[in-house]
């Protein structure tokens, strides 16, 4: 098989839920650091705040387009919000039974 086709085939709930947990606790960082509160953010992008905090909890799915203005709002690159996630491709992140894998720790390390 191809590796597009096991890509296709591959279960990706369990490094989707990873990378989507990741990525709001690194916007909920960052609001902290820059004192932004989740009511100011969503103003700032023009989001309902109750959506951005489903995203900073890991609940819902992001858009990139919504990455961009969480970037723009936090006045951050837009790497800054998969800081942490280190270099491994997001299926080495964690074992697919839902816990950490030796990727996710060597992307720790790494980071």
């Amino acid at each position: 098989m191809s590796t597009l086709g096991s890509l296709l085939s591959m279960d990706t709930s369990a490094p989707c839920k990873f990378v989507r947990t990741k990525v709001g606790e690194r916007i909920g960082e960052l609001c902290k650091e820059k004192r932004l509160s989740q009511s100011k953010l969503s103003a700032m992008i023009s989001m309902d705040r109750s959506h951005l905090n489903q995203l900073i909890g890991g609940k819902s799915n992001v858009t990139l387009d919504v990455l961009v203005k969480i970037a723009d709002g936090l006045d951050v690159p837009l790497t800054d919000l998969f800081f942490g996630l280190g270099d491994v491709p997001p299926h080495q992140l964690v074992e697919y039974d839902g816990t950490e894998g030796a990727g996710a720790t060597q992307a720790r390390e790494r980071s």
